[in-house]
């Protein structure tokens, strides 16, 4: 779905990442972990294009959607907490007018026109059915309910809201508007622990493709079944949940040491047996 191929990218004489290669496949999450400036935001802005690589490239399945939600967000405007986040519905706001446009209309026609506007109307009751259009409503309470609003928020400005709640506001249009490929940057940030075990769970059964980056490990275990570490300009790939990723990279770094004490073994030898040799000619010539 998404595949990053020899994506280097330099500040200065300073390399960020060298010849990176990552596929992150469909319907699995992803949980991008690394230490502060290994270059796990700059990632994300490198797959959505806000950023470019100086060599490589990203390539991004057809006709996929995606949503990313960064660290910041800077919402503006007098709509209310709820009309806001009911903005990620549109497409289905528009299409219950339309619907209850054309049950009124119903009443003027007969006839042929009648027998057309009939079919229209079923048509499109039978996808705004399929896409829960009666039930989008409370499925947006619910996912405000879920990230730690409560009822009596609901009517809050957003221009009076916090960094945080705006960011609350913003993560919660993101996950109604159901995009092939969520981004999430630090996404707990603002959340409290019943909201962080509720985003867990929405997100462990998001049917896309999920790229999070957190320093939360017990969340990143719940919801993600594989882990990209970002170091030394690299990305290591861990076929499972951050409890899996913690025991298999103390293994690969266990062998990683083990190889490398076998390398300095057989240069010490090498340089012994060269020396010995060296000492030995010099016999001869004496």
């Amino acid at each position: 779905m998404i595949q990053a191929n020899n994506v280097t990218l330099r500040f200065g004489k300073k390399a960020l990442f060298e010849e990176v290669n990552i596929k992150f496949t469909e319907g699995n999450c992803y949980g991008i972990i690394g230490a502060n400036g290994a270059g796990k935001s700059t990632l994300l802005k490198i797959i959505i294009g806000e950023m470019r690589a100086d060599e490589g490239e990203v390539i991004l399945s057809k006709g996929k959607t995606m949503g990313y939600l960064a660290q910041h967000q800077d919402l503006t405007g007098h709509l209310s907490i709820y009309q806001e986040v009911l903005t990620a519905k549109q497409n289905l706001i528009d299409m219950e007018e339309r619907l209850r446009q054309m049950e009124s209309d119903m009443k003027t026609k007969s006839g042929a026109e009648l027998d057309e506007l009939l079919s229209t109307y079923t048509r499109l009751s039978h996808t705004f059915e399929l896409e829960n259009g009666y039930a989008y409503r409370s499925e947006v309470v619910g996912v405000l309910k879920g990230l730690g609003f409560s009822e009596g928020d609901f009517e809050k400005q957003v221009d009076s809201l916090s960094g945080g709640q705006k960011t609350r506001v913003a993560l919660g249009k993101l996950l109604l508007t159901k995009p092939d490929i969520i981004l999430l940057d630090e996404p707990t940030n603002h959340l409290d622990m019943d909201a962080v075990d509720w985003l867990g769970n929405y997100l462990e059964n998001y049917r896309g493709t999920v790229l999070i980056i957190s320093h939360d490990r017990w969340f990143i275990d719940q919801c993600c079944d594989r882990v990209i570490e970002i170091h030394d300009c690299t990305c290591d790939f861990y076929n499972g949940n951050y409890s899996y990723y913690a025991v298999e990279r103390e293994r690969r770094r266990g062998e990683q040491l083990k190889h490398h004490e076998h390398e300095l073994a057989e240069k010490k030898r090498l340089e012994a047996t060269a020396r010995s040799m060296h000492e030995h000619g010099t016999e001869h010539l004496a």
